[in-house]
Protein backbone atom coordinates (compact mmCIF):
# COMPACT_ATOMS: atom_id res chain seq x y z
CA UNK A 1 0.00 0.00 0.00
CA UNK A 2 2.90 2.21 0.60
CA UNK A 3 4.30 2.41 -2.93
CA UNK A 4 0.96 2.88 -4.14
CA UNK A 5 0.71 6.20 -2.06
CA UNK A 6 3.99 6.98 -3.33
CA UNK A 7 3.17 6.15 -6.96
CA UNK A 8 0.18 8.63 -6.43
CA UNK A 9 2.27 11.34 -4.88
CA UNK A 10 4.62 10.79 -7.98
CA UNK A 11 1.43 10.99 -10.15
CA UNK A 12 0.89 15.16 -8.43
CA UNK A 13 -2.67 14.99 -8.52
CA UNK A 14 -2.51 18.80 -7.23
CA UNK A 15 -1.20 19.39 -10.61
CA UNK A 16 -4.54 18.61 -11.65
CA UNK A 17 -5.50 22.08 -11.83
CA UNK A 18 -4.11 22.76 -14.87
CA UNK A 19 -6.01 20.49 -16.88
CA UNK A 20 -9.46 23.01 -16.47
CA UNK A 21 -8.14 24.34 -19.67
CA UNK A 22 -9.50 21.50 -20.93
CA UNK A 23 -13.00 23.85 -20.37
CA UNK A 24 -11.78 26.77 -22.15
CA UNK A 25 -13.38 25.85 -25.34
CA UNK A 26 -16.57 25.15 -23.72
CA UNK A 27 -16.92 28.39 -21.83
CA UNK A 28 -15.69 30.71 -24.35
CA UNK A 29 -18.06 29.03 -26.79
CA UNK A 30 -20.62 29.31 -24.39
CA UNK A 31 -21.95 26.42 -24.42
CA UNK A 32 -20.77 24.79 -21.03
CA UNK A 33 -24.42 24.46 -19.69
CA UNK A 34 -25.20 22.16 -22.73
CA UNK A 35 -24.97 18.69 -21.53
CA UNK A 36 -23.53 16.94 -24.11
CA UNK A 37 -20.50 19.46 -23.91
CA UNK A 38 -20.10 19.45 -20.56
CA UNK A 39 -20.01 15.33 -19.85
CA UNK A 40 -17.40 15.39 -22.71
CA UNK A 41 -15.56 17.95 -21.14
CA UNK A 42 -15.86 16.72 -17.92
CA UNK A 43 -14.58 12.96 -19.66
CA UNK A 44 -11.63 15.05 -21.76
CA UNK A 45 -10.11 16.52 -18.33
CA UNK A 46 -9.78 13.22 -16.60
CA UNK A 47 -8.01 12.02 -19.62
CA UNK A 48 -6.09 14.51 -19.76
CA UNK A 49 -5.28 14.43 -16.13
CA UNK A 50 -3.94 10.48 -16.08
CA UNK A 51 -2.37 10.90 -18.82
CA UNK A 52 -0.37 14.24 -17.53
CA UNK A 53 0.39 12.32 -14.38
CA UNK A 54 1.71 9.17 -16.42
CA UNK A 55 4.21 12.04 -17.70
CA UNK A 56 5.25 13.36 -14.21
CA UNK A 57 5.99 10.26 -13.59
CA UNK A 58 8.51 9.38 -16.30
CA UNK A 59 9.77 13.06 -16.17
CA UNK A 60 10.50 11.78 -12.26
CA UNK A 61 12.56 9.22 -14.07
CA UNK A 62 14.46 10.90 -16.16
CA UNK A 63 15.27 13.44 -13.82
CA UNK A 64 16.18 11.50 -10.56
CA UNK A 65 19.91 11.56 -10.83
CA UNK A 66 19.50 15.78 -11.34
CA UNK A 67 16.26 15.67 -8.74
CA UNK A 68 18.91 14.72 -5.72
CA UNK A 69 20.82 17.76 -6.23
CA UNK A 70 18.14 19.69 -5.49
CA UNK A 71 16.70 20.70 -2.25
CA UNK A 72 13.29 19.95 -2.28
CA UNK A 73 12.92 17.74 -5.34
CA UNK A 74 15.08 15.28 -4.14
CA UNK A 75 12.38 14.32 -1.44
CA UNK A 76 10.36 13.11 -4.62
CA UNK A 77 9.73 9.55 -4.06
CA UNK A 78 11.76 8.24 -7.39
CA UNK A 79 14.74 10.61 -6.89
CA UNK A 80 14.77 9.39 -2.65
CA UNK A 81 14.97 6.12 -3.94
CA UNK A 82 11.38 5.43 -1.64
CA UNK A 83 9.90 4.71 -4.71
CA UNK A 84 12.17 2.26 -7.27
CA UNK A 85 12.30 3.69 -10.44
CA UNK A 86 11.83 1.44 -13.60
CA UNK A 87 8.63 -0.36 -11.59
CA UNK A 88 7.51 2.96 -11.53
CA UNK A 89 8.32 4.13 -15.10
CA UNK A 90 6.48 0.84 -16.41
CA UNK A 91 3.26 1.59 -14.05
CA UNK A 92 3.48 5.06 -15.77
CA UNK A 93 3.51 3.29 -19.33
CA UNK A 94 0.52 1.17 -18.26
CA UNK A 95 -1.46 4.11 -17.44
CA UNK A 96 -0.71 6.23 -20.33
CA UNK A 97 -1.30 2.84 -22.63
CA UNK A 98 -4.42 2.61 -20.66
CA UNK A 99 -5.89 6.40 -21.32
CA UNK A 100 -4.60 6.16 -25.23
CA UNK A 101 -6.68 3.03 -25.37
CA UNK A 102 -10.11 4.74 -24.03
CA UNK A 103 -9.79 7.74 -25.68
CA UNK A 104 -8.92 5.87 -29.00
CA UNK A 105 -12.30 3.80 -28.33
CA UNK A 106 -14.33 7.32 -27.50
CA UNK A 107 -12.89 10.02 -29.61
CA UNK A 108 -10.31 10.14 -32.13
CA UNK A 109 -9.63 14.16 -32.78
CA UNK A 110 -9.13 13.35 -28.67
CA UNK A 111 -6.76 10.70 -28.92
CA UNK A 112 -4.61 12.11 -31.49
CA UNK A 113 -3.97 15.28 -29.37
CA UNK A 114 -3.33 12.45 -26.13
CA UNK A 115 -1.06 11.04 -27.94
CA UNK A 116 0.63 14.15 -29.51
CA UNK A 117 0.83 15.29 -26.09
CA UNK A 118 2.37 12.46 -24.72
CA UNK A 119 4.81 11.94 -27.34
CA UNK A 120 5.83 15.34 -27.28
CA UNK A 121 6.28 14.96 -23.20
CA UNK A 122 8.48 11.71 -23.88
CA UNK A 123 10.64 13.71 -26.08
CA UNK A 124 10.81 16.83 -24.02
CA UNK A 125 11.58 13.95 -20.61
CA UNK A 126 14.40 12.38 -22.48
CA UNK A 127 15.75 15.31 -24.45
CA UNK A 128 14.69 18.09 -25.63
CA UNK A 129 14.16 19.57 -21.69
CA UNK A 130 17.97 20.00 -22.71
CA UNK A 131 17.75 22.49 -25.31
CA UNK A 132 17.33 26.20 -24.39
CA UNK A 133 14.21 28.03 -24.88
CA UNK A 134 12.69 24.73 -26.82
CA UNK A 135 12.11 23.58 -23.54
CA UNK A 136 9.73 26.14 -21.82
CA UNK A 137 8.24 26.21 -25.11
CA UNK A 138 7.24 23.04 -25.24
CA UNK A 139 5.74 23.15 -21.63
CA UNK A 140 3.59 26.12 -22.89
CA UNK A 141 2.24 23.89 -25.70
CA UNK A 142 1.20 21.58 -23.26
CA UNK A 143 -1.48 24.42 -22.37
CA UNK A 144 -2.69 25.04 -25.79
CA UNK A 145 -2.56 21.28 -26.45
CA UNK A 146 -5.44 20.89 -23.09
CA UNK A 147 -7.49 23.55 -24.65
CA UNK A 148 -7.46 21.43 -28.31
CA UNK A 149 -8.54 18.43 -26.05
CA UNK A 150 -11.56 19.84 -25.00
CA UNK A 151 -12.12 21.69 -28.03
CA UNK A 152 -12.31 18.77 -30.56
CA UNK A 153 -13.89 16.60 -27.68
CA UNK A 154 -17.19 18.73 -28.68
CA UNK A 155 -16.25 19.90 -31.75
CA UNK A 156 -15.86 23.60 -30.94
CA UNK A 157 -13.79 26.27 -32.73
CA UNK A 158 -11.65 27.97 -30.89
CA UNK A 159 -9.74 31.48 -31.60
CA UNK A 160 -6.52 31.88 -32.34
CA UNK A 161 -5.82 34.50 -30.16
CA UNK A 162 -6.95 32.60 -27.39
CA UNK A 163 -4.37 29.87 -28.33
CA UNK A 164 -2.23 33.38 -28.42
CA UNK A 165 -3.54 34.11 -24.88
CA UNK A 166 -2.82 30.39 -23.28
CA UNK A 167 0.67 29.87 -24.66
CA UNK A 168 2.08 33.35 -24.11
CA UNK A 169 0.91 33.46 -20.07
CA UNK A 170 1.87 29.60 -19.58
CA UNK A 171 5.46 30.34 -21.37
CA UNK A 172 5.31 33.14 -18.86
CA UNK A 173 4.64 31.07 -15.69
CA UNK A 174 7.52 28.29 -17.18
CA UNK A 175 10.08 31.52 -17.59
CA UNK A 176 9.09 32.29 -13.63
CA UNK A 177 9.60 28.86 -12.70
CA UNK A 178 13.26 28.70 -14.29
CA UNK A 179 13.95 32.04 -12.91
CA UNK A 180 12.68 31.30 -9.64
CA UNK A 181 14.95 27.50 -9.54
CA UNK A 182 18.23 29.51 -10.57
CA UNK A 183 17.65 32.34 -7.54
CA UNK A 184 17.01 29.68 -4.57
CA UNK A 185 19.02 26.96 -5.54
CA UNK A 186 21.97 27.69 -8.09
CA UNK A 187 23.36 26.37 -11.15
CA UNK A 188 23.53 22.88 -11.82
CA UNK A 189 19.73 20.83 -10.72
CA UNK A 190 19.16 21.79 -14.82
CA UNK A 191 21.43 20.88 -18.34
CA UNK A 192 19.66 23.89 -19.43
CA UNK A 193 20.81 26.71 -17.40
CA UNK A 194 19.72 30.19 -18.01
CA UNK A 195 21.72 33.21 -17.30
CA UNK A 196 19.11 35.41 -14.82
CA UNK A 197 19.38 38.72 -16.56
CA UNK A 198 18.44 37.17 -19.80
CA UNK A 199 15.01 35.59 -17.80
CA UNK A 200 14.27 38.83 -16.85
CA UNK A 201 13.70 39.91 -20.14
CA UNK A 202 12.37 36.96 -21.35
CA UNK A 203 9.50 37.23 -18.91
CA UNK A 204 9.35 41.25 -19.25
CA UNK A 205 8.61 40.61 -22.98
CA UNK A 206 6.12 37.64 -21.85
CA UNK A 207 4.33 39.58 -20.01
CA UNK A 208 3.45 42.39 -21.80
CA UNK A 209 2.99 40.10 -24.85
CA UNK A 210 0.22 37.94 -23.06
CA UNK A 211 -1.46 41.78 -21.99
CA UNK A 212 -1.35 42.70 -25.32
CA UNK A 213 -2.72 39.45 -26.82
CA UNK A 214 -5.60 39.32 -24.31
CA UNK A 215 -7.04 42.58 -25.23
CA UNK A 216 -6.99 42.23 -28.51
CA UNK A 217 -8.52 38.89 -28.34
CA UNK A 218 -11.38 40.67 -26.80
CA UNK A 219 -11.41 43.13 -29.33
CA UNK A 220 -11.31 41.20 -32.10
CA UNK A 221 -14.69 41.25 -33.97
CA UNK A 222 -15.12 37.53 -33.82
CA UNK A 223 -15.22 37.54 -29.92
CA UNK A 224 -17.23 41.05 -29.77
CA UNK A 225 -19.89 39.50 -31.89
CA UNK A 226 -19.85 36.03 -29.93
CA UNK A 227 -19.03 37.01 -26.42
CA UNK A 228 -20.01 40.44 -25.94
CA UNK A 229 -18.91 44.49 -26.99
CA UNK A 230 -17.83 44.67 -22.91
CA UNK A 231 -15.05 41.34 -22.73
CA UNK A 232 -12.13 44.07 -22.79
CA UNK A 233 -13.44 45.19 -19.36
CA UNK A 234 -11.85 42.32 -18.01
CA UNK A 235 -8.23 43.48 -18.72
CA UNK A 236 -7.38 44.89 -15.80
CA UNK A 237 -7.79 41.99 -13.84
CA UNK A 238 -5.62 40.31 -16.33
CA UNK A 239 -2.83 42.81 -15.86
CA UNK A 240 -3.36 42.83 -12.23
CA UNK A 241 -3.15 39.42 -11.99
CA UNK A 242 0.23 39.23 -13.69
CA UNK A 243 1.83 42.14 -11.81
CA UNK A 244 0.71 40.39 -8.72
CA UNK A 245 2.70 37.04 -9.94
CA UNK A 246 5.62 39.32 -10.17
CA UNK A 247 5.23 41.54 -6.94
CA UNK A 248 5.03 37.64 -5.02
CA UNK A 249 8.20 36.68 -7.10
CA UNK A 250 10.30 39.34 -6.54
CA UNK A 251 9.20 40.72 -3.08
CA UNK A 252 8.82 36.78 -1.46
CA UNK A 253 10.18 34.49 -3.46
CA UNK A 254 7.45 32.41 -5.09
CA UNK A 255 7.06 31.39 -8.43
CA UNK A 256 8.92 28.51 -8.55
CA UNK A 257 5.44 26.73 -8.14
CA UNK A 258 2.83 28.45 -9.68
CA UNK A 259 -0.13 26.71 -7.72
CA UNK A 260 1.53 28.11 -4.48
CA UNK A 261 0.28 31.28 -5.51
CA UNK A 262 -3.01 30.45 -6.68
CA UNK A 263 -3.94 28.45 -3.76
CA UNK A 264 -1.86 30.56 -1.37
CA UNK A 265 -2.56 33.79 -1.99
CA UNK A 266 -5.40 35.71 -0.89
CA UNK A 267 -5.16 38.83 -3.18
CA UNK A 268 -4.12 36.69 -6.22
CA UNK A 269 -7.59 34.48 -5.37
CA UNK A 270 -10.25 37.51 -5.40
CA UNK A 271 -8.49 38.95 -8.36
CA UNK A 272 -8.83 35.23 -10.58
CA UNK A 273 -12.80 35.27 -8.41
CA UNK A 274 -13.53 38.85 -10.21
CA UNK A 275 -12.32 38.32 -13.53
CA UNK A 276 -14.42 34.97 -13.40
CA UNK A 277 -17.25 36.77 -12.12
CA UNK A 278 -16.98 39.24 -14.80
CA UNK A 279 -16.21 37.82 -17.89
CA UNK A 280 -18.93 35.29 -16.73
CA UNK A 281 -21.64 38.85 -16.62
CA UNK A 282 -20.20 39.76 -19.60
CA UNK A 283 -20.23 36.43 -21.98
CA UNK A 284 -23.39 34.72 -20.31
CA UNK A 285 -25.71 37.52 -19.56
CA UNK A 286 -26.82 39.59 -22.81
CA UNK A 287 -26.40 43.67 -22.17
Amino acid sequence: MRKIALFVKTMRPRQWAKNVFVFAPAVFSKEIFFPRVLINSIITFFLFSFLASSVYVINDFFDRERDRRHPVKRKRPIASGALPAYPAFLAALVMASAVLFISFLWSRPVFFVLLFYFLLNLLYSSSLKNVAILDVFIVALGFDLREAAGGVSSGIYLSPWLFAVTFLLALFLAAVKRRQELVRVGYGTRNTEYPVPFLEQFITIISASTVLSYIIYTLTPEIRHKLGEHLYLTTPFVLYGILRYLYLVHSEGKGEDPLEILFGDIPFQINLFLWAFTAGIIIFIEW
